[in-house]
C-alpha cells in the first residue's frame, strides 16, 4: 500500500466563520526521500521545526452564515480506495451539511442532520456492501462526543439511497439513558480491525468505560469499564501487526501503540515514542493522528504559545505537522510477530504554521 500523497489542511481565519481547505503534499513536505536520510537528520537536529511560510492555495472556501456559533466542523468521508481522500463533510452548529470534494473543487448539498452533533463530533467512514451505486458505496457515521442533554446525544449515518443522500438515525450508546452519566464525554474512538465495529471510550476517571457498535446488526455492546489510554481518533494499522496507534491521553502526549485484538480487559500501551519536543512555554491544546499508509503517519499538534512578538506569529496559536515512519526491527525489514517490542519510530520533518490551522484530515 502506497502512502497518501496529499492531505487536507483546514484553516480558520480569526474567530469568524471563514474557513479554507488546502491540499498539502505530505510526502514532499513531511518526509525525507528515504528512512536512512531521516535517521541521519534526526541525529543532528532532533527537535528542529521549520516554519511553513504559507499553505498551498486553497481549494475550497467556506463561511458560516450563523450570527452565533460560527464554528464549522470538517469530517473525512474517505473509503473506496486510492484517490478517494479528498471528500469531506462540512457541518455547522445547527446541523446544516454540505459534501465537498477538495480535489475536484465541487460541492454537493446533503440533508441537514436530524440533530446537531456539537463540537468536533466523532465520525467513521465505512464501505457498504449493499450500496445501490458502486461510486457511493460508503457510509459516514457521525456521533456526538458530548451533549447538553440526553435527548440530544444523537447518532446518525449518511447513506446514498436510490437517488439521493439521506440520514438514518441510529440508537445512541446505552449509557445515554442513564441520568448518572449526563456529563459523559467520548475521549477516544476508532474503527476496529473487522472494519464494521465502532469503538468509543470515555475518560479513565469516568465509570462509563468502552462500548462497541456493530454497524451490521446496529447494536451496542459494552466492552468493559476500562478506558482506552488515548485521545481523539485512533488508527488501526493491519500492516503493523494489527496494532492500534493513537496519541496518549496523558502528558507528554506521545504517539503510542496498543493491542486491541482482545476486548476482555483493559489494553496496555505496548510502546510509545516522543514525536516532538516543543519549545518551552508552549501548551498543547489538541492533537490528531492521520495514517497515510506505507507505515507513515502525520501528527498534528495545536499549541497555545502565548504572546510572541515576531513577524511570523499573527495569533497566539501554532500548529506543528510532523511526519513519522514506523519500521520493524533494527534493519527495518523484520516482521513483528508479537506486540510492538521490535517497532521503532523514525521521525522525518516537522513544520510549524501560525496561520490558524484547525485540523488536518
Amino acid at each position: 500500500m502506497k502512502a497518501r500523497q496529499l492531505v487536507n489542511a483546514v484553516q480558520r481565519y480569526g474567530r469568524g466563520g471563514l474557513y479554507t481547505v488546502s491540499r498539502m503534499k505530505a510526502e514532499e513536505q513531511l518526509f525525507y526521500g528515504s528512512t536512512a536520510e531521516a535517521q541521519a537528520a534526526a541525529t543532528s537536529a532532533a527537535s528542529r521545526m521549520e516554519v511553513m511560510s504559507r499553505l498551498p492555495a486553497p481549494r475550497l472556501r467556506f463561511e458560516s452564515y450563523r450570527s452565533k456559533y460560527k464554528r464549522l466542523d470538517f469530517l473525512p468521508f474517505y473509503g473506496g480506495g486510492r484517490g478517494h481522500d479528498s471528500k469531506l463533510l462540512c457541518l455547522d452548529s445547527a446541523g446544516s451539511a454540505i459534501l465537498c470534494n477538495a480535489d475536484g473543487r465541487s460541492l454537493q448539498p446533503v440533508p441537514n442532520l436530524n440533530e446537531p452533533k456539537g463540537v468536533s463530533p466523532a465520525s467513521f467512514s465505512i464501505p457498504r456492501t449493499d450500496a445501490i451505486d458502486p461510486k457511493r458505496a460508503e457510509a459516514l457515521y457521525v456521533l456526538s462526543r458530548s451533549a447538553p442533554s440526553r435527548n440530544s446525544f444523537t447518532f446518525e449515518v449518511l447513506v446514498y439511497g436510490e437517488k439521493t443522500w439521506h440520514w438514518v438515525v441510529l440508537p445512541p450508546p446505552p449509557y445515554v439513558n442513564d441520568p448518572l452519566y449526563d456529563s459523559t464525554f467520548i475521549q477516544s474512538y476508532t474503527l476496529l480491525g473487522d472494519g464494521s465495529t465502532i469503538c468509543i471510550s470515555s475518560p479513565e476517571h469516568n465509570p462509563v468505560g468502552t462500548y462497541c457498535f456493530d454497524t451490521v446488526s446496529r447494536k451496542w455492546e459494552k466492552a468493559g469499564r476500562w478506558a482506552l489510554p488515548l485521545y481523539g481518533r485512533a488508527e488501526h494499522v493491519p500492516e503493523l501487526s494489527n496494532l492500534l496507534f493513537g496519541i496518549a491521553d496523558k502528558s507528554p502526549h506521545y504517539l503510542c501503540a496498543l493491542d486491541l485484538s482482545n476486548l476482555d480487559g483493559a489494553p496496555k500501551v505496548l510502546s510509545d515514542w516522543p514525536d516532538l519536543d516543543p519549545p518551552q512555554g508552549w501548551v498543547q491544546i489538541r492533537s490528531s493522528l492521520l495514517y497515510l499508509g506505507a507505515r507513515k503517519f502525520c501528527i498534528t499538534k495545536i499549541f497555545d504559545i502565548g504572546d510572541q512578538d515576531t513577524e511570523e506569529v499573527t495569533s497566539g496559536v501554532a500548529a506543528v505537522f510532523t511526519g513519522v515512519e514506523m519500521i520493524c526491527g533494527a534493519s527495518g525489514m523484520e516482521v513483528v510477530q508479537d506486540g510492538s517490542s521490535e517497532l521503532q519510530m523514525v521521525r522525518h520533518k516537522s513544520f510549524v504554521s501560525y496561520d490558524g490551522i484547525e485540523c488536518v484530515l
